[in-house]
């Protein structure tokens, strides 16, 4: 007999993990038809998106100039507020 909880206790999780197998050859091949079927106007239920080669990097390169981009703008943001306060200090002796 402990004390009582206030929180339940924690379980523990697994994770069901299953290795998958790449073959270039059967990937490009894909592509291939994708573009094939995509030339000829044939559209397919089947998801005819396919990841190629350097998407990833691709999108990460977009993500970090857009993060560069929106760091600039708070930079320029914070410096026109603190001459805005600097200046709002002066005029209206707030200190």
């Amino acid at each position: 007999m402990g004390l009582p909880r206030f929180f339940p206790e924690m379980k523990i999780h697994e994770f069901e993990y299953i290795p998958r197998y790449y073959d270039p050859r059967k990937e490009d091949l894909k592509i291939r038809r994708a573009r094939i079927r995509k030339e000829l106007g044939k559209e397919d239920d089947e998801d005819t998106r396919i990841l190629q080669h350097g998407t990833f990097r691709r999108m990460y390169e977009r993500r970090k100039s857009d993060l560069k981009q929106a760091n600039r703008r708070r930079t320029v943001l914070f410096v026109i507020l603190m001459a805005g306060a600097y200046f709002a200090n002066q005029y209206f002796h707030f200190i």
